[in-house]
């Protein structure tokens, strides 16, 4: 059985990270407090360095990475939040970087990776051939390869997140995560269960990338065949090894969304809360709208993951909603 990750060690990564990242702001939202009877406030992520909570576990992978790593040069594959964050620390920290991306990964997340200083390697549009590329690179040009499916680091970053909710939202009864490899809800349920067991942790996912809720149902690992939704930043086909080890010992309930749910989340952002936030940052969100998690009386923080969409999907979403409202108001 696999080491877990302590909430110590996200005490730790906390405080090597410190004034690298932002403590970003947890906002009630009246609307939805209202519409689930319940105490609602957004942990916006989407409003962190790079777009995503993504540059916490960047930040931490780097800085322990020894001095003949670093020289070597740091690689990693992603969707696109995590390569950006990656990308963005390097600069930062002066190491150089390498980011393994489908074909298919959102133009709009590979442009901001390449701003941020970080080589972009594009592979098949197949979730193992992310992995093999990897693996590729690190024979041919000797790369330090950063496995965010099995590292210690990355889950203690996540966990910062859970920190900083336990500091910002006195006696909060539950926490709403988006789930993909399940490093994120690993990290926070580390910390939140370590600080509080009684707080429930529940991970959601959307219905067309539903491995680790297929996972957290049958008590072992499924791997499902391809993933299929609009949350380009929720696309792992299995959770991770090592972050399925903590979803199994912290993590107490998973949903699914539909994507129609996912856009309809991302619109009613934009109108009620004024925030930008990405399809798979808005699945918390979405559960909450359509009554998935039962938390009538309770006080609930839904982490906004990532703000990373570009704009045009972004207004005909926003443009949708609006039309769907016409034409009920007209029925």
């Amino acid at each position: 059985m696999a080491t877990l990750v302590q909430l110590e060690d996200v005490r730790r990564a906390r405080e090597e990270i410190a004034g690298r990242v932002r403590f970003t702001p947890l906002l009630p939202c009246e609307e939805l407090s209202a519409e689930t009877r319940s105490q609602i406030a957004f942990k916006c992520e989407n409003l962190q360095i790079t777009g995503s909570y993504k540059v916490r576990a960047a930040f931490t992978v780097l800085l322990r990475l020894s001095a003949q790593e670093k020289a070597r040069g740091a690689a990693l594959s992603s969707s696109g939040n995590f390569a950006g964050a990656f990308a963005f620390a390097g600069r930062e920290l002066g190491v150089r970087t390498t980011l393994v991306m489908m074909r298919k990964t959102s133009p709009f997340k590979a442009e901001k990776t390449r701003k941020y200083g970080g080589e972009v390697v594009f592979c098949d549009n197949r979730y193992e051939a992310r992995f093999e590329t990897l693996d590729r690179l690190r024979r041919e040009r000797s790369l330090t390869v950063v496995n965010h499916l099995e590292n210690h680091d990355v889950i203690a970053g996540h966990g910062t997140i859970g920190l900083e909710i336990a500091e910002q939202f006195q006696d909060v009864d539950v926490v709403v995560v988006p789930v993909s490899t399940g490093g994120l809800i690993a990290g926070v349920a580390t910390a939140i269960k370590g600080l509080s067991p009684r707080v429930r942790v529940i991970g959601v996912q959307p219905v067309g990338s539903n491995a680790a809720s297929l996972s957290f149902r049958a008590g072992e690992v499924v791997r499902i065949p391809e993933a299929v939704t609009i949350c380009d930043a929720l696309t792992a086909t299995s959770p991770g090894p090592l972050p399925w080890e903590h979803m199994r010992h912290y993590v107490d309930d998973m949903v699914t969304v539909t994507d129609e749910e996912v856009t309809q989340a991302v619109a009613y952002l934009a109108e009620n809360a004024k925030l930008v936030v990405e399809p798979g940052g808005a699945v918390g969100v979405a559960a909450l709208i359509r009554g998935h998690l039962g938390v009538t009386g309770r006080k609930v923080a839904v982490i906004l993951s990532g703000g990373n969409v570009a704009p045009a999907p972004f207004a005909r979403w926003i443009l949708e909603r609006e039309a769907s409202r016409a034409t009920k108001d007209g029925d």
